[in-house]
């Protein structure tokens, strides 16, 4: 707001940037005032003017074609009346000394000529509204008071035009709406001319939030208005350089390409930076910044900013300090959201997304002791979309959950298909901390199965992101009520990354699922053959079932079995087959077969 700018050189700046550029729908109101201030006085010209510390701008002007759009201070009538923040009525400017020698005054068309400032509460003169006429004129003092009060009416409104909708409350910077307008002014330059978009974070929303959950507003908003001051004082700005408050903790610079890589290069090399919120509490905060150089002339504001916007989350997502729009990885981006609003729509339908089943054999018997189903999906322009990246779209959003409520509903529908076949075979399903931590999950689950006729035992689940499992009490929770009604746990990917012993005494498991990576290369690597058989007996001497996958080999089979491994899946025994082949495949099954020493071995 315009009312703490004498405290603030930067603030005043910023407003004088916004008034002195082009704006039609201002510019026309002001010009009503100018005229309305004519027809009160008598005269037949008007004009009204902003001031910076070098020039003045014509920002309307009526009966006087003459006056340049931009002049120098000290070559204007109107600097008497800025300076002395004084309205100023004289009846003839031939017989002033401060006038006499003026061009507009010896050429014969500025004879009466009256100027009031144009002034903020805080005595800001921003211009002045002024009237004129090519004869000498002495307005009668209450058309002088109307003048005056009309040019008061004309400040209340500059100032409330300013305030609304162009500047920050908290930060009394240009706000994004402010950026855009800039944006769109540079799209009419005749000339090419490139430009760059910085933006800068100070603090992410999450962590601004969370702030003022424990300490209050009051603490995090004047942290907040800190972080103007201090992107200045780092990248050493030019107090005419305006900076933009583009959202909470976001800052915008909008500078010609030629200036931009010095700001580039210390953004670069900012330090990390503490904060003081209270006088016991001090935070670290990383700033991270992206930026995007463009043609005004080809690309739209719009698009700049959200160009920009990708820059930014990709340096925050890599956590660097600043980089550059990369078409390339915004492609994937957007190509990415595109997916997932694909995948949002695929189920509504009943021809994109479907399960495969892929079978789970025990290396003793050969029998076939459960399935797994897992999700594939037929995209109907892209084709067939890779099981990893289904997950890596949807983990993060409510439509995980969505997906997990139809893999339910299918396996259901496929295990009463199954059973009234003869089919006594369990399917399992994976579910993530996010389902489990989904209130009343488990209830859920249990209802499903029980209307449809079926019983726990027909249902095994297995547990994706164990360690994000351990932290969530809700997704123990849950999974301790589905082990006490019936159901078979099973812990996903044992083995694979930092998997931890730990896991197997804080979650309620019935069968260990070792990852591929544990046991792809017992038969090549002597190391991996240890570590495989130990890991193997020791979770039987814990009376788990362990259930190896990924094999694809005999010879990887038959020494898991030796190892003491209760069952297994993987491409040497099935593929993940679709359902309407499944009761084929068990007809038909082998593995008996496969599982049999060679003779003479």
């Amino acid at each position: 707001m315009f009312s703490g700018l004498n405290e603030n050189d930067i603030s005043k700046l910023a407003a004088l940037e916004l008034l002195r550029k082009d704006d039609a729908p201002r510019d026309r109101t002001l010009g009503e005032f100018a005229r309305l201030a004519s027809d009160l006085m008598g005269v037949s010209g008007c004009f009204v003017t902003i001031f910076d510390d070098k020039y003045q701008y014509i920002k309307y002007a009526h009966n006087l074609d003459s006056v340049p759009e931009k002049l120098p201070v000290e070559k204007t009538m109107c600097k008497h009346a800025v300076s002395t923040c004084q309205p100023i009525i004289c009846p003839d400017t031939r017989n002033d000394p401060r006038f006499v020698n003026h061009p507009l005054v010896q050429k014969g068309l500025v004879v009466f000529y009256a100027a009031a400032p144009l002034q903020t509460r805080d005595n800001f003169v921003l211009g002045t509204l002024c009237v004129c006429d090519p004869r000498a004129h002495t307005p009668s003092p209450k058309h002088i008071e109307q003048f005056l009060q009309l040019t008061h009416l004309a400040s209340a409104w500059l100032e409330s035009w300013y305030s609304v909708g162009r500047i920050d409350p908290l930060t009394s910077l240009p706000n994004r709406q402010s950026l855009v307008e800039e944006l769109g002014s540079l799209s009419f330059m005749p000339q090419a001319q490139a430009w760059t978009l910085i933006i800068f974070e100070c603090i992410d929303i999450y962590r601004a939030y969370e702030l003022s959950r424990y300490l209050g507003l009051a603490a995090v908003e004047k942290m907040l208005q800190n972080f103007g001051p201090l992107v200045r004082i780092r990248l050493d700005l030019p107090v005419a350089v305006p900076l933009y408050a583009f959202a909470t903790g976001r800052y915008a610079l909008l500078v010609k390409e030629e200036l931009a890589q010095p700001l580039i290069e210390k953004a670069a090399g900012f330090p990390a930076t503490q904060a003081k919120i209270t006088g016991d509490i001090e935070i670290s905060l990383s700033m991270h910044a992206g930026y995007f150089t463009f043609d005004p002339r080809v690309v739209n504001a719009q698009d700049v900013m959200r160009k920009t916007v990708s820059a930014l989350h990709e340096a925050i997502r890599q956590n660097a300090a600043i980089l550059a729009f990369d078409p390339v990885m915004d492609d994937k981006r957007n190509y990415d959201f595109r997916l997932l609003y694909d995948l949002g729509e695929a189920l509504k339908t009943e021809d994109q997304l479907y399960l495969v089943y892929q079978p789970k054999i025990s290396l003793r018997s050969g029998k076939t002791e459960g399935a797994e189903a897992l999700l594939r999906w037929e995209h109907p322009t892209l084709g067939n979309i890779p099981p990893s990246t289904i997950v890596a779209i949807a983990e993060r959003t409510s439509l995980m959950g969505e997906i997990t409520q139809w893999v339910i509903h299918q396996a259901i529908a496929q295990l009463q298909a199954w059973r009234a076949a003869g089919v006594t075979i369990p399917i399992s399903i994976n579910v993530t901390v996010s389902d489990f931590s989904s209130a009343g999950f488990s209830l859920n689950l249990t209802r499903q199965i029980v209307s449809a006729g079926l019983t726990p035992a027909d249902i095994r689940i297995e547990c994706l992101e164990t360690e994000k499992m351990l932290e969530s009490p809700a997704a123990l929770n849950e999974l301790d009520i589905l082990k006490s009604v019936g159901f078979i746990i099973l812990l996903d990917d044992f083995g694979a990354g930092n998997s931890n012993i730990n896991y197997l005494r804080r979650i309620p498991v019935d069968i260990i699922k070792l990852d591929r990576s544990l046991i792809s290369q017992i038969m090549t690597d002597a190391g991996s053959r240890i570590i495989a058989r130990n890991v193997i007996v020791m979770l039987k001497e814990l009376d788990y079932i362990v259930l190896a996958e990924g094999v694809e080999d005999r010879d990887t089979a038959l020494m898991l079995k030796n190892f003491g491994c209760d069952e297994a899946q993987g491409y040497y025994f099935s593929r993940p087959i679709p359902p309407a082949e499944f009761l084929e495949w068990l007809e038909n099954n082998t593995t008996l077969q496969k599982l049999q020493l060679p003779t003479g071995r």
